[in-house]
C-alpha cells in the first residue's frame, strides 16, 4: 500500500468539494464561486461592500473577481453602483433574483457543515481548521 502525500489528499479533497458544490450550484444556473459570493454578500447586507472585499474574503486575484462579478451582473444576480464614501469605488449589491437563492444556499451550507460535524469530533474540527488556516496564511520564503 502506497502512502499518499498530504498535499495530494488536500488537492483531491478540494476537487471533490468543488465538484459537489458546483453540482449544487448548477441546479440554479450559477457556479460555486457565484453562490459563495451571494452567500458572502447576504451575510453583510448592512455594510457597503466593494470588489476588494470579495477578493480578500475568497483570497482571489482582482481579475478573477472582476470576471465573476461581470458574469453575475449578466445573470442579474448583482448590481454595482458608485460607493457612498468614494465615487471612484463601486459597491456590490444582490438583486432580488439573487435574494431568492439565499435560503437555498444557506440551507446547503448548513447541511455541509452538519456533515463535517457528524463525522469529526470538535477537537478534530479545530485541528482541521487550524491546518487550513495555516495553509491560507503560509507564505513560502524563496
Amino acid at each position: 500500500m502506497t502512502r499518499t502525500n498530504i498535499n495530494t489528499l488536500l488537492k483531491i479533497a478540494s476537487n471533490q468539494i468543488s465538484r459537489r458544490f458546483d453540482a449544487f450550484a448548477k441546479k440554479y444556473d450559477t457556479t460555486w464561486v457565484q453562490m459563495s459570493i451571494i452567500d458572502f454578500l447576504s451575510h453583510h447586507q448592512d455594510e457597503e461592500l466593494y470588489q476588494r472585499d470579495i477578493e480578500n474574503e475568497f483570497f482571489i486575484q482582482r481579475s478573477t473577481a472582476t470576471i465573476a462579478l461581470q458574469r453575475m451582473e449578466k445573470k442579474q444576480l448583482i448590481y454595482r453602483q458608485p460607493a457612498k464614501k468614494d465615487a471612484r469605488q463601486k459597491s456590490v449589491f444582490l438583486t432580488d433574483k439573487a435574494r431568492l437563492l439565499e435560503k437555498e444556499i444557506k440551507a446547503y451550507m448548513i447541511h455541509q457543515q452538519e456533515i463535517l460535524e457528524n463525522n469529526f469530533s470538535s477537537d478534530e474540527l479545530k485541528t482541521i481548521k487550524k491546518f487550513l488556516q495555516f495553509q491560507k496564511d503560509f507564505k513560502e520564503v524563496e
